[in-house]
């Protein structure tokens, strides 16, 4: 029987730029050819065992399909018929544990690979489709509000229409307090001002008079330190007096440094009692120019807060008119064009159908994924194999040098 190639049609690639090379499946029997051959009728197998391999090839075609549209490699028929048949099939039959093992490996490295474009592009898909959900949820609230308006825009224009009549009249009447609010403030604080300017006269010759108190009664203090100074050293030269004609003369000197000393301590006294005297009398009258100019503050204080209330809601009231504007604006546009609702109409269901195709779309290479994943296994297997057989080769070599050394 002629040989004869078997083509399996390509699916769609869902394995992104990966680069994916065909599975050798082996030599298929050639039932399996006569069985895809163009009218010829399909031969039995020369034995049991070569019936196994053609369903063996089968299955394999089959997954390679499903995996990604793969081609198969070239199938031949067996080297000769009868006996030489035979023959083949028994020498095929017991070495097929071994190529059909390894056949198993490479499709699940096959699968393994559809798996990774497969995630890819269901993560980019999942990505398309939200934010066009998302475009949806905005168009379909627009829809809901154009429609709205398209229905009751009477009631809507007079409702955005009263909101900026009153609240207009409120902010006019605002800045009028605001303005009002404004000139007492000048004029509060022009009356603080002059207040301050005449209680600073008035004080002003108190402020001289305690300062010369500062001055003299510093002037006091060190000239009693100093005194003291000079009586500690004539008492000092008393007791060191070694006969009677020194130690009178020491006496003498004594006397005098501590009634020098003693003046200066008077003064000393008196100065700090002028000082306390200008400083009672300077505060008293401090006390009582802030007294009256307190009143004045708090004006101030009020005023200026006032003010700054007025600033807020004068602010908020003019969002609140901008916006009733915009809205009254809107429903115009909306009432006046009737054609550009129809029209996002028309998108917001062309959308939601693109969507719902979208969904059933990435559902079904969610499902090829899980296929993939499951097929994939031992591929995932063989891949943690050699992970291991490294480290403990890698571990073995660190042991060995460990050891040497």
């Amino acid at each position: 029987m002629a040989n004869r190639d078997i083509t399996i049609p390509s699916g769609p690639d869902r394995t992104g730029e990966i680069d994916l090379q065909p599975i050798d499946f082996g030599d298929l029997p050639a039932a399996r050819n006569a069985q895809a051959g163009e009218g010829g009728q399909a031969e039995a197998p020369a034995s049991a065992t070569q019936a196994d391999k053609a369903d063996r090839a089968g299955k394999a075609e089959a997954f390679t399909a499903r995996a990604g549209g793969r081609p198969a490699r070239k199938a031949e028929a067996p080297a000769g018929e009868g006996a030489d048949a035979d023959v083949e099939a028994d020498a095929d039959s017991e070495g097929s544990a071994g190529p059909q093992a390894l056949d198993d490996v490479q499709m699940s490295f096959a699968a393994l690979k559809d798996s990774i474009g497969q995630s890819r592009e269901l993560k980019a898909r999942e990505r398309e489709r939200d934010a066009l959900l998302e475009q949806l949820h905005a168009d379909r609230e627009e829809l809901a509000d154009r429609e709205n308006i398209l229905a009751n825009y009477e009631s809507l224009v007079y409702e955005q229409d009263q909101i900026i009549s009153e609240n207009s009249q409120r902010r006019d009447s605002l800045k009028a307090q605001l303005n009002e609010a404004t000139a007492r403030l000048d004029e509060t604080n022009d009356a603080l001002d002059r207040m301050r300017e005449y209680h600073s006269t008035q004080i002003q010759p108190l402020e001289s008079t305690l300062g010369r108190a500062k001055a003299a009664a510093d002037q006091a203090k060190n000239d009693e330190r100093s005194r003291k100074t000079e009586l500690s050293a004539a008492e000092t030269e008393l007791r060191r007096a070694e006969d009677e004609n020194a130690s009178t003369m020491a006496a003498a000197k004594h006397q005098v440094v501590e009634d020098a000393y003693n003046e200066a301590r008077a003064r000393s006294e008196a100065a700090k009692e002028a000082l306390a005297q200008a400083q009672e009398a300077y505060d008293e009258l401090s006390d009582q120019f802030d007294a009256q100019e307190a009143p004045l503050e708090r004006s101030i204080e009020d005023l200026e807060a006032q003010i700054v209330e007025f600033k807020d809601e004068i602010a908020q009231l003019g969002e609140v008119i901008s916006t009733a504007r915009k809205r009254r604006q809107f429903c115009d546009s909306v009432y006046q064009y009737p054609d550009e609702t129809a029209s996002l109409r028309r998108d917001v269901e062309a959308d939601e159908a693109t969507a719902h195709r979208m969904q059933q779309e990435n559902d079904m290479l969610r499902d090829q994924l899980e296929q993939s994943k499951a097929q994939s296994k031992k591929a995932k297997i063989a891949i943690a194999i050699v992970i291991v057989l490294v480290v403990v080769i890698v571990a073995a070599f660190v042991v060995t040098g460990l050891r040497a050394g």
